[in-house]
């Protein structure tokens, strides 16, 4: 579990996170929603320490990220994988050896072990056959998977994904969110996904913060987001044509 309390942030003067306090189940699918701008992907990057906040505390299962010594958050570093936007994968490095990479920085496993621990996460996410191909030589859905075997091969207790679904189709942006769903529920993982993907939501959202000019403007889950009266909120979900259908639908 991860505890936000009072967590506030500047940018030359500016406030952009102000008084954000949130918790993120263990074992759930936590969902961080909102505008461009709202200041949720500055959220996402502090929790995971690439930004200081200015006050307010970060809690790693009672463990206060911001007060600790930077040995001591390395340790919890160790226990978080990332999945970035782009996939950020090594281009001149093979899907296994992408897998291999946090397993070669951190760990004192032998060739054989780490091999067998990238192919057991490539299997997991259904890439088995393709760990000897390179980014170039796979499609978008597939180096998605990729970021995520190589996210969970350290077996980390946090999982983080920036926009996950970012440049996909929507058939395989449903196969990534179930990918991580099945994930997250099967290893009991801490999962925060920053998303605009109303499809995402309304899929796997089971726990989702929305924020709003900076400020946490709702909480809820999948089941109460379409039925809330918060208007900032209606705003969003319903941007689109399809969602606004919907919306007309909910009041016939």
């Amino acid at each position: 579990m991860i505890s936000l309390n009072n967590v506030h942030k500047l940018f030359a003067g500016r406030t952009v996170l102000d008084d954000v306090s949130a918790v993120f189940e263990q074992g759930l699918v936590n969902l961080v929603i909102g505008q461009s701008g709202s200041g949720k992907t500055v959220l996402l990057k502090s929790i995971v320490g690439l930004l200081e906040i200015d006050s307010g505390h970060i809690l790693y299962d009672g463990r206060d990220f911001v007060g600790m010594n930077s040995n001591d958050q390395k340790k919890i570093r160790q226990e978080i994988g990332m999945v970035f936007q782009g996939g950020a994968l090594f281009d001149f490095m093979t899907v296994e050896e992408n897998v291999m990479f946090p397993l070669d920085m951190f760990t004192m496993m032998t060739y054989r072990e780490r091999r067998k621990r990238a192919r057991f996460c490539l299997d997991r996410v259904n890439l088995k056959g393709a760990e000897k191909r390179f980014p170039s030589e796979i499609s978008g859905g597939m180096q998605k998977r990729v970021a995520i075997a190589r996210a969970i091969a350290l077996n980390p207790k946090y999982l983080f994904c920036d926009e996950p679904n970012s440049g996909l189709d929507p058939k395989t942006s449903i196969l990534i969110d179930q990918l991580i769903l099945e994930i997250t529920h099967e290893f009991n993982i801490t999962t925060v996904i920053n998303t605009h993907d109303m499809n995402s939501v309304l899929e796997i959202g089971e726990r989702i913060n929305f924020i709003h000019q900076g400020k946490k403007w709702w909480e809820g889950t999948k089941e109460t987001v379409l039925d809330s009266a918060n208007v900032e909120l209606q705003n969003f979900v319903f941007a689109t044509e399809v969602m606004r259908r919907v919306q007309r639908s909910l009041k016939d």
